[in-house]
């Protein structure tokens, strides 16, 4: 009998996480790319193989790829989304965006959201912070060109700093440096930002809390966070959407098991089995 009902409560967490994490029921799945190569791929980078299977995959199985300005319509206006709507977002502004990405984009007709650290975007002007330790970023035309079509963008910080270990005055600055950078730059921004590494303030509620003001107050109107998570529709926290971290490591079944938002669980059920 012992064994019957654990049996049984078993199943029945089972099917409240399959249905709670599943985008297939009414959640939005939000994946988050960070480099696009064309060599070897790596935690941080997917290789334009890999995407072509990924952009084939959301199109045969009848995904529509959504702006960042078509979620805010969605969250602020109540404006239907897609039967089947997905986010491709990309962190940091990496130069292989424009040359490896922006070309697939235009192939398979998918949009895109690319949130910009802003002191490393390349400029004529050369008052990027230099050096950075993360590769080549895009030059700022090509940010604008991208920005024409398949593209929209979002705020990332300005030197790629944690607003889990910046204090509240000090995550202010840097929103307004990053907003008149990419102003300055003439690159069109949504209002929005992404958490750099994902991160934000876990330990203390109220500074949490008090983040969110201090982005309302800058004209932030959603945040993006990393939680291998997909939020159900409507969205009850604009400043906590959830992103799913997509790899270059993983198969492509596991991708599609990204989209699906299960990618939580089999990554826990992956540590247990080692």
């Amino acid at each position: 009998m012992v064994y019957l009902i654990a049996g049984l409560l078993a199943v029945v967490i089972i099917a409240f996480l399959l249905f709670k994490m599943g985008s297939a029921f009414g959640g939005l799945p939000v994946l988050n790319y960070h480099k696009i190569g064309t060599g070897k791929p790596d935690f941080l980078t997917v290789t334009t193989g890999q995407l072509r299977e990924h952009f084939d995959y959301l199109n045969k199985k009848g995904y529509t790829t959504i702006f960042i300005s078509d979620l805010l319509a969605h969250i602020e206006q109540k404006k239907p989304l897609p039967a089947r709507p997905v986010m491709i977002t990309l962190d940091d502004g990496y130069r292989d965006n424009y040359n490896n990405l922006y070309p697939l984009l235009k192939e398979y007709n998918i949009k895109a959201n690319i949130f910009l650290v802003a002191g490393f975007i390349q400029a004529p002007d050369d008052k990027q912070v230099m050096p950075n330790p993360m590769g080549e970023f895009m030059l700022a035309e090509e940010a604008i060109e991208m920005s024409r079509d398949q593209v929209q963008f979002g705020l990332h910080t300005y030197a790629h700093d944690s607003y889990s270990r910046l204090s509240l005055p000090e995550i202010e600055a840097d929103l307004k440096r990053t907003k008149d950078r990419l102003a300055e730059l003439g690159i069109p921004v949504q209002p929005c930002h992404a958490y750099t590494f994902g991160a934000y303030n876990q330990q203390n509620d109220d500074k949490r809390l008090a983040m969110f003001e201090l982005l309302r107050q800058q004209g932030i109107r959603l945040g993006f966070r990393v939680s291998n998570w997909v939020d159900k529709m409507p969205v009850r926290n604009k400043f906590f959407v959830s992103r799913i971290h997509v790899s270059g490591l993983f198969p492509f079944w596991k991708f599609k098991i990204c989209v699906w938002g299960y990618i939580k669980i089999f990554n826990r059920l992956e540590k247990i089995m080692k």
